[in-house]
């Protein structure tokens, strides 16, 4: 009988675990499927003529532009969210907690980036979008910081590789802040670095570390 309700408090904790986990990841979806609705062109009266299609679809670039750099960000913030839960292993309240104000930034996304999509020429504009993306980033790396420190996570996980890749997006971001207060243009452009960040750097750090741990580890 123990080793009956043992086995079945294991199965209702992984349980309210996976819950957890799916919960998030729905979130990440209807957020970044929220982005596509102000992709649109805008309505007409139908007793008008249609106005001329070239100049609207070119009207919508900017909306593209943001779309599609809120679209890679979620996505970024998503793969470091799911690369974080794999090694963690169990959940308690604050962890939970925390995961909801992530959740929170991340379902705040499609306001900021309608926001840069109508304003990414001023300096407000672009400091409103590069401010939601920062304390999105900021909420990822205290998940992250919480769940090594609180020992959730699997025996051997690399907190230091966690928290280098959880701190370079929102240094771009927030370094675009400064930069906005002279040219929004080229704190705009910078933005796009966050794809060297996903796709070069990243990878990078968790081979170098994994080096060194690997180096520590031989030398026991």
């Amino acid at each position: 009988m123990p080793e009956a309700s043992s086995t079945s408090t294991s199965l209702s904790t992984k349980r309210a675990f996976d819950r957890f986990v799916n919960f998030s990841d729905a979130v990440f979806a209807i957020a970044i499927t929220l982005l596509a609705l102000d992709v649109r062109l805008p309505a007409r009266d139908a007793l008008a003529l249609a106005p001329p299609l070239g100049p609207q679809l070119i009207s919508l670039l900017p909306n593209l532009f943001a779309f599609a750099l809120s679209f890679v960000v979620i996505g970024g913030y998503w793969v470091a969210h799911h690369g974080l839960f794999k090694s963690v292993e169990r959940s308690d309240s604050k962890l939970i907690w925390i995961n909801l104000l992530v959740l929170f930034f991340i379902v705040l996304l499609p306001f900021p980036t309608q926001v840069v999509a109508d304003y990414g020429n001023t300096t407000l504009g672009v400091q409103v979008y590069a401010g939601a993306m920062v304390l999105t980033g900021l909420s990822i790396l205290g998940l992250t910081i919480y769940a090594h420190s609180a020992g959730l996570t699997a025996p051997g996980s690399d907190m230091r590789t966690s928290v280098v890749r959880s701190s370079l997006t929102p240094l771009v971001f927030a370094s675009s802040m400064v930069v906005a207060i002279w040219s929004p243009s080229w704190a705009a452009s910078m933005w796009w670095l966050i794809a060297v960040v996903f796709f070069v750097v990243d990878p990078l750090v968790g081979i170098n570390w994994r080096r060194v741990a690997h180096g520590r580890s031989a030398s026991k």
